[in-house]
């Protein structure tokens, strides 16, 4: 009996597992199966939506970006020659570098003494003539009258001399300026007339034979001080700066010992022709230096003729040369500083931005694609709101900068910073 109830238990649950297999087989074919309304709507393209950007207030600017690079201008070397006899002279054997007192970079004053070689100084003084000539006593000239100028500059009087006669007035400016220094004075001796006692009278080949000075010859002269052009650098304005200083102690003098730049850097861009009618002189730009992260205002101060590579205008100037970005023709851009470029400028390649147009306070502005204009020639945009809901607001545009347009509601409209408005669906 027992047994006869096992198996009919066993039979019910079995049956209920068949069941329960048949009825989730039921359902997922059910899934499968669609109907073609239902394989219509499944393959249906989404509902379209649109693309939004913000209304913003801001001042808009219009800007030119170009590349520029930094260069010394005009500069002025001392390369000397030879050793100026002084008041108790020495006789070098070969020019050598004796002494470096500054370095590339540095402000220069007037007066100090830069490089020395075989135990004499290299000074800049104020001036716009190179020294190209020793200046000694009894001189007249348009240089003496310089050096004139630039000894009373640092305080050294010329006493009663006339200008651009290098008398006893300069003479004593120039002994101060060496004492000053802390080097000998550079002299000139004048012989004295021989007395009758000093020998028979020379006739013949001996006339012609230029005596040896001696020792007794330097006692009776008379030494006047004077300035060797191996000694100066006349610079056109001071404080200047050391473009290069190529020597060490102990090496030879075989060049220039140092290079100053005769004035401040000078910033020439390379701008593209096809943008030179947006710029014009006077317009405000921005400076930036990527490698060491200086930056400086200027404004423009002039767009050069077109310069092509390879027709013998490779953009030299007075500031410099400048080389054509990319290798393509270019209009040369010069930027003035609205104060002295600071000197980490030096030898930059920088980023030159000039605004070419600015409103002249924040205003409403959106994306170009925003705006539209319908057959009755009114421009309008679309404001989208939180809800999903478009209106049409009427707007009159204005500046344009950088793919933004100014606009100004139409009077009673609604239009804020912060509303979103239509560019694209």
């Amino acid at each position: 009996m027992g047994s006869r109830t096992a198996r009919r238990r066993r039979a019910v649950v079995v049956v209920a597992a068949l069941a329960g297999l048949l009825s989730v087989g039921g359902l997922a074919g059910s899934r499968l199966v669609r109907s073609p309304s239902q394989a219509a709507a499944d393959t249906r393209p989404p509902a379209p939506s649109v693309i939004t950007a913000p209304v913003t207030r801001q001042v808009l600017r219009s800007t030119v970006v170009l590349r520029g690079t930094f260069a010394d201008g005009r500069t002025v070397s001392a390369q000397p020659s030879s050793v100026a006899d002084t008041e108790a002279p020495s006789r070098p054997a070969q020019l050598m570098v004796t002494g470096v007192f500054t370095r590339v970079g540095r402000s220069v004053r007037a007066a100090r003494a830069l490089v020395e070689y075989s135990g004499r100084p290299v000074f800049a003084l104020p001036g716009a003539v190179p020294a190209y000539r020793d200046l000694v006593h009894g001189e007249q000239g348009g240089d003496v009258e310089q050096l004139q100028k630039a000894l009373v500059s640092q305080g050294y009087g010329t006493g009663g001399d006339t200008a651009g006669v290098f008398g006893p007035g300069t003479e004593q400016a120039v002994r101060e300026l060496y004492r000053h220094l802390g080097y000998p004075v550079p002299v000139t001796r004048d012989a004295s007339p021989p007395s009758a006692s000093d020998g028979k009278a020379t006739t013949g080949a001996d006339a012609s034979a230029s005596p040896t000075p001696t020792p007794q010859d330097e006692s009776s002269s008379i030494a006047h001080a004077m300035v060797p052009a191996s000694e100066v650098i006349f610079v056109p304005s001071l404080p200047a700066r050391v473009v290069s200083v190529p020597v060490q102690v102990g090496d030879p003098v075989k060049g220039p010992v140092i290079t100053l730049a005769r004035g401040g850097l000078t910033l020439t861009g390379q701008l593209d022709p096809a943008q030179a009618g947006l710029v014009t002189p006077g317009m405000k730009v921005s400076v930036l230096s990527e490698a060491t992260g200086a930056q400086a205002r200027a404004t423009v101060e002039s767009v050069g003729a077109l310069v092509t590579p390879g027709d013998g205008k490779a953009g030299t100037s007075d500031s410099g040369t400048v080389a054509a970005a990319g290798g393509g023709a270019y209009r040369p851009l010069a930027v003035k500083p609205d104060k002295a470029w600071n000197t980490a400028f030096a030898g930059q390649d920088v980023r030159i931005t000039v605004t070419a147009a600015a409103t002249a306070k924040a205003v409403l502005a959106v994306p170009e694609a925003a705006v539209t204009a319908g057959a009755d020639t009114h421009t309008s945009v679309t404001v989208v709101t939180a809800a999903g809901a478009r209106r049409t607001v009427r707007v009159t545009t204005g500046a344009s900068a950088d793919g933004l347009v100014q606009v100004i509601p139409a009077r009673g409209a609604d239009l804020e910073a912060g509303d979103r408005v239509v560019v694209g669906k």
